[in-house]
């Protein structure tokens, strides 16, 4: 019999219908949309699974409420709001014994809150950008700013380049305090001040469990950032606006140096396990002139529709989409059957 998989996920469309004007396409910008949501599910079913539509975590608990079990639960929920808005399905889950994909609440938690993620990561002696932390304006117009500019300024606690935008890199403390006292106004939320590293962007994908024989972590080939045609960015960067426009390409297999391709797929397998992430994930790097590598973040919920790095990396090795969806089931049962 074929194994019931319910799908968790959040749509764009059922909160933008919901709350109307309270919220904006920028709230919703990590959620999916139902083609992801359709192309997920038809490569399970294309697997040999049984899928059932759950939706967001207040459709997971009323089903729960019902009785409703699964094998196994699908789980892409990103969450409403608060830094362990990710970590609320796999909690839920974890509750009720109920068996799901990827990483548990502890490490989407410390994944989604970057300046958590990077002292541990530092921590092990993984590069990453110098960096501090600005909760109250108080701490850039009275202390001395340690980092040299130009700086970047992001949202801590959000993904998605939410926050992010081409005036986000500021070149003196004037500048900094500006837009750090907009921001602050508009997010509600910590921000991440780091220095920014020139150069160029990539993103890679890894997949399995540091403890499996079956599934042991394995990297993707790297994916190198465009914009405009350019890999070697400078002072360019993903931001918000060139998410869904023609500014923005994914390059899978890069063309770069083999040694540094080798290098940034060592590390992702490093950062994946020493945030203890589980079945997949995707992690971000700047890369200087001088080809060092730059830890920038992780994330264990990355896109998953066929618009994204999933397909593009599957390809590069001879692998197709419905694999590696299929695959993140497997790498999951797996986990279940011999770790917990």
């Amino acid at each position: 019999m074929a194994k019931l998989v319910g799908f968790t996920y959040d749509l764009k469309s059922e909160y933008l219908n919901r709350c109307k004007s309270k919220v904006t396409v920028e709230d919703v910008v990590e959620f999916d949309t139902e083609i992801t949501i359709n192309e997920i599910c038809e490569a399970l079913e294309f697997s040999g699974y049984k899928v059932e539509k759950i939706g967001s975590l207040k459709n997971l608990l009323s089903k729960l409420c019902q009785g409703k079990r699964w094998d196994i639960v699908f789980n892409i929920a990103e969450g409403i709001s608060g830094r362990n808005r990710e970590s609320q399905v796999p909690l839920i889950l974890e509750f009720f014994n109920i068996p799901y994909t990827g990483s548990d609440a502890l490490s989407m938690g410390i994944s989604l809150d970057k300046v958590i993620a990077k002292k541990i990561v530092s921590y092990h002696k993984i590069l990453t950008p110098k960096f501090f932390q600005i909760k109250n304006l108080d701490q850039i117009k009275f202390n001395k700013i340690n980092l040299k500019f130009p700086l970047i300024v992001k949202l801590s606690q959000d993904g998605s380049s939410k926050g992010l935008s081409k005036k986000s890199i500021v070149n003196n403390r004037n500048e900094l305090i500006f837009l750090a006292k907009k921001m602050l106004k508009k997010y509600l939320q910590p921000l991440l001040v780091e220095e920014f590293i020139v150069g160029k962007e990539f993103t890679v994908v890894v997949m399995g469990n540091k403890y499996s024989k079956k599934y042991p972590v394995k990297s993707y080939p790297p994916v190198q950032i465009a914009i405009n045609n350019k890999t070697n960015l400078g002072k360019e960067f993903f931001t918000y606006e060139r998410i869904e426009n023609d500014e923005t390409k994914y390059i899978c297999p890069s063309q770069e140096d083999s040694l540094l391709l080798k290098r940034l797929e060592q590390t992702a397998r490093k950062v994946y396990e020493i945030l203890d992430v589980q079945d997949f994930g995707r992690i971000d790097f700047r890369v200087d002139k001088n080809n060092k590598i730059y830890f920038l973040e992780c994330n264990p919920l990355p896109h998953l529709g066929k618009i994204d790095v999933f397909p593009l990396v599957a390809h590069a090795v001879g692998e197709d989409y419905n694999k590696i969806i299929s695959d993140i089931v497997k790498i999951a049962f797996d986990r279940y059957n011999n770790f917990r």
